[in-house]
C-alpha cells in the first residue's frame, strides 16, 4: 500500500515547476510589451507657459507743416512814412488885462511838431496866477478844473490827472514869465488848453488845432 504514494510524489512536484516557470514567463511578455513612462522629478520646476506680448499699434499722423505769415511785412512805398523837418513853432500867450482869459485863444501846430509856449503873466493884480495846461480832450475840461482846486501842493496840476494832459507850464505869478516844450500829437484834431488856477478853467480856455 505505501508504494503508490511514492510514485504520487515526484509527479506532483514536476507540475509545480512547470507552473512557476510558466508563469514568469508570461509575465516577463506582458512587461515587454508595455511602453515606458517617462517618470516626472518632484525637484523640477514646472515649466512656465509661453507669455505673448502684444505691444500697441502706434499711430503716427503726419501733418503738412504749416506756413506761418510773416510778424511784419516790409512796408512799401505807399506806406513809408516821409520824415518831414518843421522848425519848433513859437506860441506866446498873455491874460487879457486883469481878467481870466487868454489873449490867444487857438493856434495851430502840425502832427508831430516841436511846440514851445511862452506865457507871460502881464496881469497887475497879485491875485491873478495863470498858467497853461494842454489837455488831450474837451470831456475832461470839467473834471480837471474841479480837480484843481484841492491840488494846491502840485500847482494846482491834480496828479490823479496826469494821464490827460500833454503838456503844462508852472504856475505864474503877475509879472512873471513861464514856458513848456512839448511834441504835438501825432493824430490831427482840437487839443484844448486852460488854467487850472481855482476857478480859472470855466472861462479862461483855448484850442491847439493839430492838422496837416
Amino acid at each position: 500500500m505505501t508504494t503508490p504514494r511514492l510514485k504520487i510524489l515526484p509527479l506532483a512536484l514536476a507540475t509545480l515547476v512547470f507552473a512557476a516557470c510558466g508563469g514568469s514567463e508570461g509575465q516577463e511578455a506582458i512587461a515587454s510589451d508595455a511602453e515606458p513612462v517617462e517618470l516626472i522629478s518632484a525637484t523640477d520646476p514646472p515649466s512656465e507657459p509661453d507669455t505673448v506680448v502684444q505691444e500697441p499699434d502706434t499711430v503716427v499722423q503726419e501733418t503738412e507743416p504749416e506756413e506761418l505769415d510773416s510778424v511784419t511785412d516790409a512796408p512799401t512805398e505807399a506806406d513809408a512814412v516821409v520824415a518831414v523837418d518843421r522848425p519848433t513853432l513859437e506860441v506866446t500867450l498873455s491874460p487879457v488885462g486883469i481878467t481870466m482869459a487868454y489873449d490867444q485863444t487857438e493856434f495851430t501846430a502840425a502832427p508831430g511838431q516841436t511846440v514851445h509856449i511862452t506865457f507871460n503873466n502881464t496881469a497887475d493884480n497879485p491875485a491873478m496866477f495863470h498858467n497853461v495846461v494842454v489837455v488831450r480832450s474837451a470831456d475832461i475840461i470839467n473834471a480837471l478844473g474841479m480837480a484843481a482846486m484841492s491840488a494846491s501842493a502840485t500847482d494846482y496840476i491834480p496828479a490823479a490827472h496826469q494821464d490827460d494832459i500833454i503838456a503844462h507850464t508852472p504856475m505864474s505869478t503877475p509879472g512873471t514869465t513861464v514856458e513848456v516844450t512839448f511834441t504835438a500829437p501825432s493824430v490831427v484834431g482840437d487839443y484844448p488848453y486852460l488854467c487850472t488856477f481855482p476857478g480859472h478853467y470855466v472861462t479862461m480856455q483855448g484850442t491847439m488845432h493839430v492838422s496837416e
